[in-house]
């Protein structure tokens, strides 16, 4: 009996630690790749799983500068746990680094 509570215990430890620093990215591609989740560990834990940058759509972006306030708050949000940048002109930078081209 004991080891079945040690094996209950242990796998919802598990699952908790993957809940926190666990998340699933909405890659967005073009017509050929299509769209997909890719799997990232988070700079800072949280309970939400799935993101999507809020100031992209389809295969374009939007510049931080021309969103209204609450899509600046999620991008900032977006990038901190995403990536670990707080600062919305560097995270900019560094997701066009990473895309595919």
């Amino acid at each position: 009996m004991t080891k079945k509570i040690a094996f209950f215990i242990g796998a919802l430890s598990l699952f908790l630690t993957a809940w926190l620093f666990v998340g699933l990215d909405r890659y967005v591609g073009d017509h050929e790749v299509g769209s997909a989740w890719d799997p990232f560990i988070k700079t800072t834990p949280t309970f939400q799983v799935l993101f999507r940058n809020p100031a992209q759509y389809t295969l374009d972006r939007d510049p931080f500068d021309s969103l209204d306030s609450t899509r600046k708050n999620q991008f900032l949000e977006y990038c901190g746990i995403r990536y670990g940048i707080h600062d919305p002109h560097r995270c900019e930078e560094y997701i066009e680094q990473m895309r595919v081209k």
